[in-house]
């Protein structure tokens, strides 16, 4: 075994990637370790009438502080962890300056991202109602009454109906992304 490609090591953050969909339980369970800390930065849409939960800023990743030289067995085989993220089997140290920023932008955890305002043609998904899980296109405004028209398709035809905005998915200004989405 070669002992010098160990020598990077060190406490520091690092990346981890979850089995899909464990986010959670893996960093609840990695916070159960002493002197492992664990950072699971999640974004979550606020002012919604049918609230939405709390979802990974970064889908399947989350980060933890430890020493790889201690820690190492424990934090790859911890219940819901798929692996440490690595470069020619070196766990890649997360830079400090990045996790500052992650925790500047959300100090609890939780970045708020606010929905943007319905446009004409935007495609759009109910939430919640007698439409639930049905897609369709924002024909009209209506700011006065908060509703807006949305074109399903109703039996095999397109139809418009007057919808409330609340049970509709907007479109939000995601962090990570270059637009809407």
């Amino acid at each position: 075994m070669n002992i010098d490609k160990y020598t990077d090591w060190s406490t520091g953050w690092y990346c981890l990637r979850a089995k899909p969909r464990m986010e959670m339980l893996a960093s609840q369970t990695l916070n159960t370790l002493p002197d492992v800390e664990v950072f699971l930065p999640r974004t979550m849409r606020p002012k919604k009438e049918k609230a939405s939960p709390a979802r990974p800023l970064f889908p399947g990743y989350f980060f933890a502080k430890f020493d790889p030289v201690i820690h190492l067995r424990n934090v790859h085989y911890a219940r819901g962890v798929a692996y440490i993220v690595r470069r020619k089997e070196v766990p890649v140290h997360v830079p400090a300056p990045v996790m500052i920023e992650l925790r500047l932008i959300s100090p609890d955890g939780i970045l708020e991202i606010p929905d943007q305002p319905h446009k004409i043609g935007d495609k759009v998904k109910a939430i919640s109602g007698l439409f639930q899980g049905d897609e369709g296109v924002v024909t009209k405004l209506i700011p006065a009454r908060e509703r807006v028209k949305v074109l399903f398709e109703i039996l095999g035809r397109p139809t418009e109906v007057e919808i409330n905005e609340d049970l509709l998915d907007f479109p939000s200004a995601h962090p990570m992304s270059a637009g809407p989405t």
